[in-house]
């Protein structure tokens, strides 16, 4: 009897651990690494990014402000957001000390490790 329940133990184990390694892998694949360069010649005082078929910008993602000539490195999860074609393409702004931004449109963040900001 107890052969017959361990013998099920382990099938049952054998079954679930492929399971559970699909399911870690699914959550690691949904975080997004991107960097952020500022080359504009002036602070970036914001970052924000939305999914392209959304009217409204997310949160500010900046902690600080980048000076110009760095970065700042970030990282998120993709549902959280939304983004279409698997949660991959979004519209990213950036926002200076100026008052003035500029706008990068579908930008594939599963692709793009930088964005670049002139």
């Amino acid at each position: 009897m107890i052969n017959k329940l361990l013998s099920k133990v382990t099938i049952a184990a054998g079954i679930s651990l492929p399971l559970l390694a699909l399911t870690a892998a699914s959550v690691f694949a949904e975080m997004v690494k991107v960097s952020v360069i500022n080359n504009s010649g002036k602070t970036m005082t914001a970052v924000y990014i939305s999914a392209p078929d959304k009217d409204t910008w997310g949160e500010n993602e900046l902690d600080g402000s980048i000076a110009d000539r760095e970065k700042a490195d970030f990282e998120w999860n993709q549902a959280d957001y939304g983004g279409s074609d698997a949660g991959c393409v979004f519209d990213v702004r950036a926002e200076y000390s100026d008052g003035k931004s500029t706008d990068l449109e579908a930008v594939d963040l599963c692709k793009e490790t930088a964005l670049n900001f002139n």
